[in-house]
């Protein structure tokens, strides 16, 4: 089964594509289903196939020597992984798994390669890139901080500038992440997420809304703390 040229067209990549190549690339699309935890790509695989999300949510990990995972990033539906393994042959440093059911495309590098040809696409990938890299480099930075308090304050501002919307409350990380992965991201204990979010809770920094979305009233105090001194 193929791709929706609808669904392609609100992915930053195709969307300056013309109805001809959107259409073909959707013909090239193959769609699967993930049940929650299930794997979709792990680090030993070669990468030859770009995945896409349709519906549900999936995380990009590694796992250490030590056996702790650490989760990179977060793809929901609407984003895509995979690209850069096609792009240099290498494979994927992570392994992707279905953090809920989820319905995944996948293109594979020949279609990719010939998307690379027209100038809309690659001017696309080109700005997506660079968008991870600085996503990248943010990630060493919370990374270098020894407080564990400033390691979690630096992820919910990095959530509220890549997934926050707007509310008359502040601004509401709209993605459902728990005390476990916040942890998995911030390298530290979920028995430290949860002390700090209580903190930070009960500073006014924090408030938590509907379905559990965590709301911060002004997301640049959250960098502005005694701890990043």
């Amino acid at each position: 089964m193929g791709a929706e040229p609808d669904f392609l067209r609100r992915v930053p990549l195709f969307r300056d594509l013309d109805t001809d190549a959107l259409a073909a690339v959707a013909r090239a699309c193959i769609e699967r289903r993930y049940e929650r935890g299930q794997v979709i790509f792990s680090e030993e695989e070669t990468g030859q196939t770009m995945y896409l999300v349709v519906s549900g949510r999936v995380k990009v990990s590694r796992w250490l020597a030590s056996g702790r995972e650490v989760i990179l990033a977060f793809h929901p539906a609407g984003d895509y992984f995979g690209e850069m393994a096609l792009i240099d042959g290498e494979t994927e440093p992570a392994t992707v798994t279905a953090v809920t059911s989820s319905v995944i495309l996948s293109l594979g590098r020949a279609r990719f390669l010939e998307l690379l040809q027209r100038q809309p696409f690659a001017l696309a990938l080109l700005r997506e890139l660079c968008k991870r890299c600085r996503d990248a480099w943010k990630q060493v930075e919370l990374l270098t901080h020894e407080a564990a308090e400033s390691r979690v304050r630096m992820v919910l501002h990095q959530l509220c500038g890549q997934s926050g919307i707007e509310t008359p409350a502040g601004t509401r990380i709209d993605v459902p992440i728990t005390h476990r992965e916040l942890a998995s991201i911030a390298g530290v204990s979920r028995e430290t997420v949860t002390r700090v979010l209580g903190l930070l809770v009960e500073q006014k920094v924090v408030q938590v809304g509907d379905g559990r979305r965590l709301v911060i009233p002004e997301p640049e105090r959250l960098i502005d703390a005694p701890c990043f001194d």
